[in-house]
C-alpha cells in the first residue's frame, strides 16, 4: 500500500542522512500518533507501544533492520564533517553530487518531484576509508519515472539495495547480497519511490 511505500520512503532516507537518525519508539513497526506530536502528557494507547504492530509488520521491521545494517557497514554514510562539492582524494568524482533523471543535471525548480544524490565511496572519512559509492534515486512524482545513472569507474558495477516500489521481500536486500542490476545505465523508479544503488 501507499502508506507502507511512505514509511519505507521515511526509513531510507532517515538511515541514509548524514547526522544521527532520530528514530521515534516503535517507527520500526509503522507505529503512529496520528499526527499528534506532544505525546509527553498522555498515558493512553496513543502514546503507548503496541507489540503487536511487529507481527502485523514484518516487512517494515526487516526494512528499517537492513538500512542500519546498511548503514553500519558504510561508514561513507556515517562522516561527521561537512561536504565540500568537490574531489579531494583523486577519485575522479566529487565527495558528493547531485542528480535528476539526466544523470550530473539535478532540476532545482520548485514543481520537481525527482531527485538523486551520489555519495562517492573513496570519500569516506574524508579519504581515510574507501567504501562503496552509493545513489539514492527519489521519486515523489505520482509517474514513474527512468533515471540516468552515473557511470562507475571501469570494473564497478551497480548493485540495488533498496526499492520502495515492490512489496516484500523484493523491497530491501541484506548488506553484502545486493543482486547487480541489468541495466547499467538506467533504472526505473516507481511512483512515491526511492531506490537505493551501491556500486562495487
Amino acid at each position: 500500500t501507499l502508506r507502507r511505500r511512505l514509511i519505507k520512503n521515511a526509513a531510507a532516507i532517515l538511515l541514509m542522512s548524514r547526522g544521527i537518525p532520530m528514530i521515534l519508539m516503535g517507527d520500526e513497526m509503522a507505529r503512529t500518533q496520528h499526527g499528534n506530536n506532544n505525546m509527553y502528557c498522555h498515558d493512553n494507547p496513543s502514546n503507548w507501544l503496541d507489540w503487536d504492530l511487529l507481527q502485523q509488520n514484518p516487512d517494515i521491521f526487516n526494512f528499517f533492520q537492513q538500512c542500519i545494517a546498511f548503514r553500519h557497514a558504510h561508514p561513507g554514510l556515517r562522516n561527521k564533517d561537512h561536504f565540500y562539492h568537490h574531489d579531494r582524494v583523486g577519485s575522479g568524482y566529487p565527495d558528493v553530487s547531485w542528480h535528476g533523471t539526466q544523470a550530473w543535471n539535478p532540476n532545482w525548480s520548485d514543481y520537481a518531484l525527482t531527485l538523486a544524490v551520489m555519495f562517492d565511496g573513496e570519500h569516506a572519512l574524508n579519504g581515510a576509508y574507501t567504501d562503496d559509492t552509493i545513489y539514492i534515486a527519489m521519486n515523489m512524482h505520482w509517474d514513474e519515472h527512468q533515471f540516468e545513472i552515473p557511470a562507475l569507474p571501469e570494473g564497478l558495477q551497480w548493485h540495488v539495495f533498496a526499492n520502495t516500489s515492490p512489496n516484500a521481500p523484493q523491497d530491501i536486500h541484506e548488506p553484502g547480497t545486493e543482486p547487480v542490476i541489468e541495466d547499467q545505465r538506467f533504472i526505473m523508479v516507481g511512483s512515491r519511490s526511492i531506490i537505493i544503488l551501491v556500486g562495487r
